[in-house]
């Protein structure tokens, strides 16, 4: 069948092509699942698919001078859609011929031990470099988790000021002044390094400084107390 397509004449039109393509394809793929097994056809027909559709794919990107019009060819639309349309068969083709081998490679989901306290979030805009906002990574942690109790805890929390919450127990910190996020996050590790030595040092604890929480702005909700609910008689 493949030498059936490639004695084609690179003049059919774009469609005719597309459905001997599509044709053969169903053919040597097959349409029951049940009865191929994809896996084994992948890693034996790779090289001849892909050399079968390149060669249609070339028919049309190797001319170097337009065809004299015979009103019986696409208009330039026409071609933009068949563009579109290689693009997609491309990487439809990775799909089918590349997927069933990177199974083999696929590994099972560990989430992280619970030594690993620091967690740090960035978010990456598609289609677009250099913004500002890529670069600027958050870094979330649980004081209780740091190991600092007493006095060390006071001057910490007295040192991390408003960027810790006492209601979750969480000190939160950004940085977007270096021009990646992987050395904003370097910086932030830096930076809680440097709080905690600091809070660990002997030559003043603070205890005399009161801790501040007026930047947050939490105000506990009473709970309506269940008793003064009405009583249902059941009948």
């Amino acid at each position: 069948m493949s030498s059936i397509i490639a004695s084609r004449s690179c003049l059919a039109r774009p469609a005719q092509q597309l459905r001997a393509v599509h044709s053969s394809a169903i053919q040597q793929a097959g349409r029951n699942k049940n009865r191929v097994a994809f896996k084994k056809h992948a890693a034996i027909n790779r090289k001849e698919h892909a050399a079968l559709y390149d060669e249609q794919d070339q028919a049309y990107t190797s001319r170097t001078q337009p065809d004299a019009w015979e009103e019986g060819d696409h208009h330039t639309y026409g071609h933009l859609l068949m563009e579109s349309v290689r693009d997609v068969r491309r990487y439809v083709r990775q799909m089918k011929f590349e997927h069933p081998t990177l199974v083999e490679h696929a590994k099972p989901f560990r989430p992280p031990p619970a030594s690993h306290v620091l967690r740090f979030e960035r978010s990456i805009t598609m289609g677009e470099r250099h913004l500002s906002s890529d670069r600027k990574v958050l870094l979330r942690v649980q004081v209780a988790q740091l190991g600092l109790e007493g006095h060390e805890l006071h001057k910490f929390v007295l040192l991390a000021g408003s960027r810790y919450n006492p209601v979750t127990d969480e000190l939160k910190m950004s940085e977007s002044r270096d021009p990646s996020s992987l050395l904003n996050k370097r910086r932030l590790a830096d930076t809680l390094n440097a709080l905690i030595v600091e809070a660990k040092k002997k030559d003043d604890s603070f205890a005399d400084v009161p801790l501040d929480f007026k930047h947050c702005d939490y105000k506990p909700k009473a709970k309506f107390p269940l008793e003064w609910l009405p009583k249902v008689q059941q009948k």
